[in-house]
């Protein structure tokens, strides 16, 4: 066992006849979407909880962008147009600030215009959270359960639930008479 990090494995296969492109979810976040697996393949998919936030915000035709912030675990985050008097322009900054719940990513804003929250990983987008109102807070949950389904020759499978992130997820063909040609995701 290497101690060098707490990261866990998800394991996808493929058994069915066709490409399959699994979604893993973490509460309601996005943590894999995966582009298609071929048929007889299997991935790993490392499950940790670390990810980046930047925000974007169209200020007086101009589009702002905020430096990416890491994030581990529940944060909020404050999106906030500054002024800088002596330069006479404006700084679009994110600030980290408590999450008044454990188990939530929270969003809100205090400038005028909606600003957009984009959740990445490894530098692939995997969700938006867009905030209109200055006086709301936009959440996502990150909760101990994840949530997985797949999508077969075009078809989404039923959503399989788990609180074990090392399980292994595989996309089979039903063989049922009822279900000819439908696949289904068995966890082991």
């Amino acid at each position: 066992m290497s101690n060098m990090s707490n990261m866990s494995n998800m394991t996808l296969c493929n058994k069915t006849e066709y490409v399959v492109q699994f979604v893993v979810k973490q509460g309601q976040l996005a943590v894999a979407r995966l582009p298609g697996i071929e048929p007889n393949t299997v991935m790993l998919v490392p499950i940790e909880n670390a990810y980046e936030v930047t925000a974007t915000a169209i200020i007086d035709g101009n589009t702002y962008t905020s430096a990416p912030l890491d994030v581990s675990g529940p944060t909020g985050f404050l999106a906030q147009v500054l002024q800088v008097r002596s330069q006479g322009t404006y700084e679009f900054n994110v600030e980290e600030i408590p999450s008044r719940n454990p188990n939530q990513l929270q969003f809100q804003k205090t400038c005028l215009s909606p600003v957009t929250f984009t959740i990445t990983k490894n530098g692939r987008p995997l969700q938006t959270v867009v905030v209109s109102d200055s006086f709301e807070v936009q959440t996502v949950n990150i909760g101990d359960t994840f949530s997985i389904y797949a999508v077969v020759n075009g078809v989404a499978t039923d959503t399989l639930v788990t609180s074990t992130p090392t399980v292994t997820v595989t996309a089979l063909m039903d063989t049922s008479d009822l279900e000819h040609g439908y696949a289904t995701l068995e966890l082991s």
